[in-house]
């Protein structure tokens, strides 16, 4: 077919707009027919619609018009208007007593109130916009109505006029060439034509596209003229693609390049069916903080809180403290609290009095195990699933047509934090610095939004923290926290012993050689007395004690049978342990008091016992077993070292046949 047979020229009422088919024209093969068709002696009459500037470059002039549809059959070169100002209104009308306008209403008289204004040359039904000849402002609110026409309405905002600007795009690269592939495009902060792309070009033999966009309309830079090319694929059957995007700003109109570059990707093999089972994954984006007069205790990580009066909900990430005033961070806020309202949590039933509104922030601190807390934007909890399963949630919640709901904040000029959701599929980074003189830019991750997966090992983006991952994955991952730093979780290994019974008594001591116990590794400080729950020593606890256990308090100066004694604790700190059980049973002497602290000691609940600590250098250890209650076992002992790979040994269980 030729371009005239699929482009029509309506010269009463200026338009060129296209009337059939499906191909799709270079903008050059546009503008060559009307420059053949209007130097016909029968045209010399009407003035010329089009002008070029550059092959790839034109502009619709003399007031001549063009739908917005019509341009989807254009591609390779870009058009601007120059006659539309003061000759063409846009007018949107309201959706109350909207009737939608017919194509046997174009060309008809647009009235305003009654009076007469001009054609309609086009009309969109889904926005209620129309297009109309016309040299003056139609106010708002005026009744609109077309003559021996069909559509109506009110106008909701006077109408605009102005020049507008349809640039052309071209992707380029190495790309996954596959049917079900589909580029789509950001502007303005949604898809625009979501599900409804034209592109790529039937036939084409690619999945690249060639296609113009409209970035300004009546002389306003719809976004300032940026839109965000992406390509996600991740068919529902699985194996996806590693992902890429592309922001580009196409003020200057022209013919512009895209750069896409897409490959398989080997970790995300799974099915939609199977990947949308790990929902369990929650993914926090840090918003703000609100500050409270009162507490009634501590909220449950990451749970849901409402305010009693507002209705507004977030997920709860901090508390400053457990009582009194304080200030609590949340993530994923919708909605607004109030100063003066009831927070309660959702899980934990706890309630907060709020003493102000939400202040905007992008970060909370967070730290790996006895480590020193550092920044961070989004908080992923990964359920106890392993880092593999969480990576292609994180991929399935980003693919193509995800409309999960993420909570990205943004610094706007002047510093203030906000905060505004987006879909999924648009989803680049954690946080956006807006400012002219930025102070703090999240790098993106094209092939993943929230980080890649290689190795066996999970590569954070700027800003994601994870945690409660699979234990086997406790250090299968790299995080870069908001400032741009890369951090590595602490080395932690598991000393694990075996083949035991539900009641075997199970210690593992380090030692000094051989069988002798390290009972100096710590000495008391001053102000440990009777009644005490906490022990202070004069030492920094080594970073490889276990969170919690039980620490044996050795008073050289009792030479009785109660010179040590057992007490277990629930935290440790610098140089306290807390939270002890029973509260310390006398004042323990300055210097002259010892302790140690061992990796396990315990009974044993099932077949084995571990504990997981960080592994700071090599320890030499003790390990005991003794059990006398029947089935009783003569007592197992060995040594060993506690080594970077972590410890482990199984229990020989040789029958006691003679205690009774």
């Amino acid at each position: 077919m030729a371009i005239g047979d699929d482009f029509t020229i309506d010269y009463v009422n200026k338009r060129i707009y296209h009337s059939s088919g499906t191909t799709i024209y270079t903008v050059n093969a546009l503008y060559s027919y009307l420059m053949d068709t209007f130097d016909e002696l029968a045209q010399m009459d009407d003035p010329i619609p089009m002008s070029a500037q550059t092959p790839t470059e034109y502009t619709l002039i003399n007031g001549w018009f063009m739908d917005d549809d019509s341009f989807k059959y254009l591609k390779s070169g870009a058009i601007k208007t120059d006659g539309y100002l003061n000759e063409i209104q846009i007018l949107t009308l309201q959706s109350s007593g909207y009737t939608n306008a017919v194509s046997e209403d174009i060309g008809k008289t647009v009235k305003d109130d009654g009076a007469d204004t001009g054609p309609l040359l086009a009309y969109n039904n889904t926005l209620r916009k129309w297009w109309v000849r016309y040299g003056s402002t139609i106010a708002s609110g005026s009744a609109m109505t077309i003559t021996s026409g069909t559509g109506a309405g009110t106008a909701s905002a006077n109408s605009t006029t102005g020049e507008n600007l349809y640039a052309n795009i071209y992707t380029l690269g190495s790309i996954e060439e596959d049917d079900n592939q589909q580029i789509y495009i950001e502007q303005d902060g949604a898809r625009i034509f979501s599900g409804a792309e034209w592109w790529p070009e039937s036939g084409s033999g690619t999945r690249h596209i060639d296609v113009l966009i409209k970035v300004r309309e009546a002389g306003t830079e719809i976004d300032g003229a940026q839109i965000t090319v992406f390509l996600r694929h991740y068919p529902s059957a699985g194996n996806a693609d590693l992902y890429d995007h592309f922001g580009i700003d196409l003020s200057s109109g022209g013919r512009n390049a895209v750069p896409l570059a897409t490959s398989p990707d080997l970790n995300n093999t799974s099915s939609h069916a199977t990947v949308s089972g790990y929902s369990d994954v929650t993914i926090a984006f840090i918003n703000g903080t609100i500050n409270y007069s009162s507490i009634s205790g501590a909220f449950t990580n990451l749970e849901t809180v409402t305010g009693g009066t507002s209705g507004a909900t977030a997920l709860f990430v901090r508390q400053s403290s457990q009582s009194g005033s304080g200030t609590m961070t949340l993530a994923n806020i919708v909605g607004s609290f109030q100063s003066g309202e009831t927070i309660t949590g959702g899980t934990s039933g706890k309630t907060a009095t709020t003493s102000s509104t939400v202040t905007g922030a992008y970060y909370t601190g967070k730290a790996f195990t006895q480590g020193t807390e550092y920044n961070y934007s989004v908080i992923i909890n990964c359920a106890t699933r392993p880092l593999s399963e969480v990576y292609e949630y994180l991929k399935y919640v980003t693919r193509i047509s995800s409309t999960f709901t993420m909570y990205p904040t943004a610094t706007q000029q002047g510093g203030a934090v906000t905060w505004s959701t987006k879909e999924g599929q648009l989803y680049i980074r954690a946080h956006e610095d807006l400012q002219t003189s930025p102070t703090n830019i999240f790098s993106p991750v094209k092939a993943s939004p929230f980080g890649t997966f290689a190795g066996g090992k999970f590569f954070g983006a700027q800003g994601i923290w994870v945690e409660n991952m699979a234990a086997s994955d406790v250090q299968s991952f790299q995080l870069i926290d908001t400032g741009g730093t890369t951090r590595t979780p602490p080395n932690q290994q598991t000393i694990t012993i075996a083949n035991l019974q539900s009641g075997d008594r199970v210690a593992v001591f380090r030692t000094t050689s051989g069988t002798t116990i390290n009972k100096s590794m710590y000495t008391a400080a001053s102000g440990n007395n009777s009644g005490n729950s906490t022990f202070v020593v004069n030492e920094t606890i080594s970073a490889d004690t276990p969170a919690s256990g039980s620490i044996r308090i050795v008073d050289t100066t009792d030479t009785s049978a109660t010179r040590e004694v057992r007490y277990t604790y629930t935290s440790w700190s610098s140089s306290t342990f807390s939270g002890l059980s029973p509260t310390l049973d006398r004042n323990y002497p300055e210097t002259t008091t010892t302790a140690y602290v061992p990796y396990i000691d315990t009974t044993a609940t099932g077949s084995s016992v571990s504990t997981t600590v960080i592994y700071v250098s090599d320890r030499s250890i003790l390990v005991r077993v003794r059990r006398k209650t029947s089935p009783a076992i003569l007592p197992f002992e060995t040594t060993g070292t506690f080594a970077s790979t972590g410890y482990s040994t199984t229990c020989i269980r040789t029958p006691d046949t003679i205690v009774t």
